[in-house]
């Protein structure tokens, strides 16, 4: 265990208890955590109970919770009407075995949202809402090559874990930037069919995509890039690429794993005006249970359908289940109202413009690149708008605000400075004064060296 840091020191002070969780962990665990996104040092803090804009450590420290089980919980944690939808329906069974009744309710506010998904299935993991729709585009089109952003992630299969993070002597032109796996233990034959592009730099994107079209079976990407952080489309970067992907004859696959009733009520595809061939959508789907989905055009969803000549395969045991599809229905129904977005935006917002105010005042260099209720905090003096400008940041000072943070009871979203945090609907004007306010010290002291 690394030593302990300055601003690490009133963390650990706080959380003993939770440090003696994690020795013993590690004894059972790999790593101590269920995740490895859950690890950082000194050691991760271990959850008793979270409520609203609250999570309860086991020391029974109260946390400002802008991580939000990494992006699902954007009412907040244990919101009742959601609390009330799972248990009656746990009243009525919990597995089944055969399709519920409440499946097709849900999936007429989801196309009410995306109206893109005119056929869909229902998964359980982004990992698997991703996996399915590039398995379709494959048969559909009847080639086996897939393009991918640079840095981005769509879940922990084969095909997805490629160009996630590319080690720095691997980094090559953009036009001809080789597939790189992302760990170990993934086939190179794997590697081989997949095609890397650099979100947010159009020449290229199109050059490499063009060049690669007769082998291409689809495009997938994250609207707004969340591998790496959080990167907003410029320059109508997702219309040229819809209206490119749409003249070759490629599959146009959104990842709105994050970005589906986050950014807006009906998605990416709603808030900059695309509609993608078939999308993935899960987290906020769920409203903080199991739940997945993918769907888009009928005639590519159609693979799906059993008959005499072979069909794509897909299945799965806990697919709708029944908790958590009367968990996303509750949640989506209140995403639904009139003017849930603008005030979820407001608070998003008064977070964001707030860091970047507050940094600038205290002469510490960030970028604070944010749509709607998510974000993420590059200490640097440029601009970042792709992946790979975030990788010539200070990492260590990141790591000193958030550590700093934390200990202080503000916990900043996922805990590694390529990713992202997020605010809720539940999060009050004085949680984020209060945020701001334990900012404002940590860039005091990052200033003062």
């Amino acid at each position: 265990m690394a030593s302990t840091l300055s601003c690490e020191k009133e963390y650990v002070s706080r959380t003993r208890k939770s440090r003696a969780h994690f020795e013993k962990a590690k004894k059972v665990l790999p790593a101590g955590v269920e995740s490895n996104v859950r690890f950082f040092e000194p050691y991760p803090f271990v959850v008793e109970r979270a409520k609203g804009p609250y999570i309860y450590d086991i020391d029974g420290n109260k946390i400002i919770d802008f991580a939000l089980g990494y992006g699902p919980m954007i009412l907040g944690h244990n919101h009742p009407q959601v609390v009330k939808a799972a248990r009656e329906q746990v009243g009525k069974g919990t597995m089944f075995g055969a399709s519920p009744e409440i499946a097709l309710e849900y999936i007429k506010i989801l196309q009410k949202a995306m109206p893109s998904m005119e056929m869909m299935r229902f998964a359980n993991s982004g990992t698997e809402a991703t996996m399915h729709p590039l398995r379709v585009a494959r048969a559909y089109t009847g080639k086996d090559k897939i393009a991918k952003a640079e840095g981005s992630y769509h879940g922990g299969h084969d095909y997805a874990l490629q160009g996630v993070d590319i080690p720095e002597d691997m980094l090559k032109d953009k036009a001809n930037q080789p597939s790189i796996p992302f760990g170990k233990g993934i086939p190179k034959a794997v590697s081989d069919l997949v095609v890397m592009y650099p979100f947010n730099d159009w020449g290229v994107t199109e050059e490499v995509i063009t060049r690669d079209a007769d082998e291409l079976a689809a495009v997938i990407i994250e609207p707004v890039q969340a591998g790496g952080g959080c990167f907003i489309p410029r320059d109508n970067y997702l219309k040229r690429l819809r209206k490119l992907t749409k003249d070759l004859g490629i599959v146009l696959i959104f990842d709105e794993v994050l970005t589906g009733f986050r950014v807006a009520f009906g998605g990416a595809q709603e808030k900059f005006g695309v509609k993608p061939d078939l999308t993935a959508v899960a987290k906020v789907a769920g409203g903080g249970y199991q739940l997945a989905a993918f769907g888009g055009k009928k005639a590519i969803m159609e693979e799906i359908v059993p008959n005499d000549e072979g069909n794509v395969y897909h299945g799965g045991t806990y697919n709708a289940h029944p908790v958590s599809v009367a968990a996303g229905l509750a949640t989506l129904k209140i995403l639904s109202k009139p003017g849930t977005y603008a005030k979820i935006d407001m608070i998003g917002d008064s977070l964001f413009q707030g860091l970047r105010d507050i940094s600038e005042d205290r002469g510490v260099d960030t970028w604070v690149e944010s749509i709607g209720s998510m974000a993420q905090m590059y200490f640097t003096d440029r601009e970042v708008s792709t992946w790979r400008d975030a990788q010539d940041i200070d990492r260590e000072a990141w790591r000193k605000w958030f550590m700093y943070s934390l200990g202080k009871g503000v916990f900043f979203g996922v805990p590694h400075a390529d990713e992202h945090f997020f605010t809720s609907l539940a999060h009050s004007k004085n949680d984020i004064e209060k945020s701001l306010e334990i900012s404002d010290q940590a860039f005091k002291k990052i200033a003062e060296g």
